[in-house]
């Protein structure tokens, strides 16, 4: 499959990018690409999906599987590359995305459900009692609840928004039409701010100061391919940003930690991984090759400092930035 990337002119201004993972005033963090990707670890999990940095970078979590094929969020830390097991099992079912909490406390996982494949997306339907949902984590893994979140059929993506207070969230009402949502970090009723067309399969989502959504979907398709990347703002306008994305498992999107530059990891038509990057307030895009990540799947910054987490199926990676002169 093809897998070219296709900017629409004019769509990565439409707002300011100051990061979900970041404070974005800090400017002493980067905007530019990374210019360095380093194994940390490959061992303790399997069939890595979504991952998330803690605030100063020091830990990275991923949403993945141990070696019995149980699902499970598990946390690296970066200095040593160890690795543990945060929760494994039930009530996780198909973790999808991680989010961190802006003080660092508190994990929110999108978890979406088991069940058959729908004959038309390729998509899980939940059955009765498999539904998933969005559970609220302990970073140091001593609890796990299921946050309320009235009118979220099935969750994929979750980010917490830059003033803390929000989760952006992207899935289904009732299992079947794709959607984007707003809902109280404390939960509540969920707010739908777009549904329907021209969002397929929306997974991994980034928001920006301005809140807008950035959302990335692996069944939209454009002439460059399938894989999109839209931008849907709080009044629910959907715009077209990048098409023709190879995206992974989880389809990740992130700003660098300060902010300007999205970075998105992708298989080019030649299967090897990338990392797509794109100047939101230019739209200038390059690439950076990754051939030692086999199926990159997610990227998360961290808040306040200057790395990245970069995930493959059966690895993490640190993104690092060169100093600037």
């Amino acid at each position: 499959m093809h897998h070219a990337t296709r900017i629409m002119p004019g769509l990565l201004a439409l707002a300011t990018f100051a990061g979900c993972n970041t404070d974005g005033g800090d400017a002493s963090l980067p905007t530019t690409p990374p210019t360095k990707v380093e194994l940390v670890t490959n061992t303790g999990f399997r069939h890595v999906g979504a991952v998330e940095s803690s605030p100063d970078g020091a830990t990275f979590y991923a949403a993945a599987f141990d070696e019995e094929d149980r699902p499970g969020v598990f946390a690296i830390d970066v200095a040593s590359g160890s690795s543990s097991a945060l929760h494994v099992g039930e009530p996780l079912l198909y973790p999808a995305d991680i989010a961190v909490s802006c003080d660092g406390t508190r994990l929110f996982v999108a978890d979406m459900g088991l069940g058959v494949p729908d004959s038309e997306f390729g998509d899980p339907v939940e059955p009765l009692g498999q539904a998933g949902g969005i559970h609220v984590l302990s970073t140091n893994g001593d609890s796990v609840e299921r946050l309320s979140a009235n009118g979220i059929g099935r969750a994929a993506g979750v980010i917490v928004s830059t003033d803390c207070e929000t989760l952006f969230v992207t899935g289904w009402i009732e299992m079947f039409q794709p959607a984007l949502f707003t809902v109280p970090v404390g939960g509540g009723s969920a707010r739908v701010i777009h549904e329907g067309a021209p969002l397929v399969s929306p997974t991994g989502v980034h928001v920006d100061e301005a809140n807008v959504a950035w959302v990335m979907d692996h069944g939209a398709r454009n002439d460059s391919g399938e894989g999109l990347l839209f931008s849907i703002t709080l009044d629910g306008q959907v715009s077209e940003v990048v098409g023709g994305l190879g995206m992974g498992r989880h389809g990740g999107v992130s700003l660098v930690p300060g902010g300007t530059t999205a970075v998105m990891p992708v298989v080019n038509d030649q299967g090897m991984g990338q990392l797509v990057t794109a100047n939101t307030e230019t739209g200038q895009m390059s690439t950076m090759d990754i051939p030692d990540i086999a199926y990159p799947t997610g990227t998360a910054a961290a808040r306040n400092a200057p790395v990245m987490v970069v995930a493959g199926e059966q690895s993490i990676s640190i993104a690092t930035f060169e100093a600037s002169e």
